[in-house]
């Protein structure tokens, strides 16, 4: 606990020193297509590895605040045992679920954002079951010369259900419609 209270000082020590302006991110409509890399966490949890495609938009609200809207297509592999309508199967499989989530982000400083996205993970194949979709994330947009973003983060999703939590690496390119 004392270690956690001196590194939430020694950052707000460090941010206070910073000067947030009007973020460039901000303020632009931008459509991010990226890829996610996901690995499922905990006791319980049954799925192994995660990619798919991520399509993001997002709107500005403000200098610095966003709402942004998600969706694509995860493909996940299963490990060795998973759980379906009471009964148990073995043996490696895979699923495809679509998720549609809408939430909030929030550019920190230039270029650093934290967001929050809530919505639904609808199960496509027969293991993947439609669900609630929790996303924290945190990233980093960094600006290309044309204008245009590369956009790199991380994200735990989850459905608050027994064995649901994945730990995901997310990369995207964004392309502004404000410039």
């Amino acid at each position: 606990m004392k270690r956690y209270i001196q590194i939430s000082l020694l950052l707000l020590l460090v941010f206070s020193g910073i000067r947030t302006t009007a973020l460039a991110q901000g303020r632009n409509q931008i459509l991010f297509i990226g890829t996610p890399l996901a690995v499922g966490v905990g006791r319980y949890n049954a799925t192994g590895f995660t990619t798919g495609l991520d399509i993001r938009y997002q709107h500005p609200l403000g200098a610095n605040f966003t709402i942004t809207g998600k969706t694509g297509m995860e493909f996940f592999l299963v490990k060795g045992r998973y759980k379906d309508d009471f009964r148990y199967y073995y043996g490696t499989a895979s699923g495809i679920s679509i998720p549609i989530t809408v939430g909030p982000r929030f550019y920190i400083i230039d270029g650093l954002h934290a967001g929050l996205n809530f919505g639904v993970d609808i199960g496509v194949s027969m293991i993947a079951a439609t669900a609630f979709r929790f996303e924290p994330a945190f990233g980093y947009a960094i600006r290309l010369p044309n204008h245009n973003y590369v956009d790199v983060g991380t994200s735990f999703v989850t459905s608050f259900g027994e064995g649901s939590g994945a730990f995901s690496f997310n990369f995207a390119y964004g392309l502004n419609f404000g410039r």
